[in-house]
């Protein structure tokens, strides 16, 4: 039998808490099931019936790992070769016969990223697909897309204990906002689950001394 990995991601946008890369192997006579039970990308299905999902693809027979990158190592690093070394981690770890990945990229840019996947997991080239969405089209790539969120939102359940109810640590949100500037403003620095350097954290506050910090540290957004 041969097995298929999807590989997506779930907090590249967030600006607390880690980034996490999940791969999801399944048979290829097993992928029409992961449907059946309901698995799709994580966006389109409700936070409560993620983790009871993962549990029916465990069950079904599928195989995952992750990746975790905390936010630290996010700040320092290229956010898209950070997301290589850990989709071509998950590779050699789960030895596909053949691997479907929800593009971190964008399409003129993903021949490339394709091109260094091969090379850094020893997957032969026409064995790999790279496209957006992929996590919308392919049972494999929900099910890593499931995967990855369910970890995630997990840390950011044991990080709201130790730091307070920060939302989810997207931009978007007004918890997000509101626990930074309170944060900043009581301790004159960014906490350490924050990607302190990106330009998003920079305009969620605003601050003068932000932005001296920002100018100190030569900080810009880290890879998008």
């Amino acid at each position: 039998m041969a097995a298929v990995l999807g590989v997506d991601e779930a907090g590249r946008g967030a600006v607390l808490g880690p980034l996490v890369v999940a791969g999801v192997a399944v048979e290829e006579e097993a992928l029409e099931a992961l449907w059946a039970l309901g698995v799709r990308d994580s966006k389109l299905v409700p936070r409560g019936r993620r983790r009871a999902l993962v549990r029916a693809m465990v069950q079904a027979g599928a195989r995952g790992r992750v990746v975790v990158i905390p936010a630290s190592r996010v700040d320092q690093e290229n956010l898209t070769l950070l997301e290589l070394e850990a989709m071509a981690l998950l590779l050699r770890a789960l030895g596909p016969a053949w691997a479907v990945v929800d593009a971190p990229v964008g399409p003129r840019a993903a021949g490339r990223f394709r091109s260094a996947l091969a090379t850094a997991s020893g997957l032969e080239l026409e064995r790999i697909a790279v496209f957006p969405r992929a996590d919308r089209t392919h049972p494999a790539a929900a099910a890593a897309s499931l995967l990855a969120k369910v970890v995630r939102d997990s840390y950011i359940l044991l990080l709201r204990r130790a730091y307070g109810d920060f939302g989810w640590g997207y931009p978007g949100e007004a918890k997000v906002r509101a626990f930074l500037a309170t944060w900043f403003s009581a301790h004159g620095a960014l906490p350490p689950i924050c990607r302190s350097r990106w330009r998003s954290v920079q305009n969620l506050l605003a601050l003068p001394l932000l932005e001296k910090v920002a100018a100190r540290d030569g900080s810009g957004e880290n890879g998008g």
